[in-house]
């Protein structure tokens, strides 16, 4: 206990908020294992992440890297840089989507995936330098503070968002249905608290370390019992 006194409250904060996190994912795999047990014509089964499945059959150091790094470093930027954003924040978020944009649907799927990665990093940081240029502090100052006074409905939109956009983990085109919906509930949890760490600790820094945090620990199980 002395040692966890010790810890700043920032960081004790972040403890707990991923222990409450990990606890709520414990309860709603007990729910849904309930749910399915009551009701198999659900279908949740038929549901599957099998790109990841393939990508750490075939290549885990490609794995580590895009679900512990990118991932938790682009989709944090897409979506938690709208609460109470900074002006950096503000750009950052600016810039986010035309890159994720390019990466996915302009860059040809068959270049290899580091040098994607690479694009990915030069066309972020291009455009951020730009958009700093551009975008002075004084512009958007209004917009961003009518953001942060509406921080709950944006926290809300964009955990819901961020969710729903994992749908495209089960399948290669956008859909809802009851299952896929049971399935993506985790990643609204996850929105939250990632949405929540932000705001509390004031930089997006303390988000994507949560988000690494939570891809770490289902990454790391798959790798073990692949």
């Amino acid at each position: 206990m002395k040692f966890y006194t010790r810890i700043d409250p920032k960081t004790q904060l972040f403890i707990k908020s991923a222990s409450l996190l990990f606890t709520l994912y414990l309860l709603w795999a007990l729910l849904k294992s309930l749910l399915i047990q009551q009701f198999p014509q659900i279908g949740v089964s038929e549901y599957t992440q099998s790109n990841l499945f393939e990508m750490l059959a075939n290549n885990p150091f490609k794995a580590f890297v895009m679900v512990l790094v990118i991932a938790p470093v682009l989709e944090e930027i897409m979506f938690r840089t709208l609460l109470k954003p900074s002006h950096i924040d503000f750009v950052l978020f600016i810039v986010a989507w035309p890159t994720y944009y390019i990466a996915y649907y302009v860059i040809p799927p068959d270049v290899n995936w580091f040098m994607r990665l690479v694009f990915i990093a030069v066309f972020l940081g291009s455009f951020t330098y730009i958009g700093i240029q551009l975008l002075t502090p004084l512009k958007g100052r209004h917009l961003r503070a009518w953001l942060s006074r509406h921080h709950i409905k944006v926290w809300l939109i964009t955990s819901s968002v961020f969710a729903l956009l994992h749908i495209n983990n089960y399948v290669d085109t956008f859909m809802i249905n009851l299952p896929l919906l049971m399935l993506v509930i985790p990643r609204f949890l996850a929105g939250l608290f990632f949405g929540y760490i932000k705001i509390k600790n004031k930089h997006l820094s303390w988000s994507i370390g949560m988000h690494m945090l939570n891809n770490a620990i289902p990454i790391s199980i798959l790798l073990i019992t692949r």
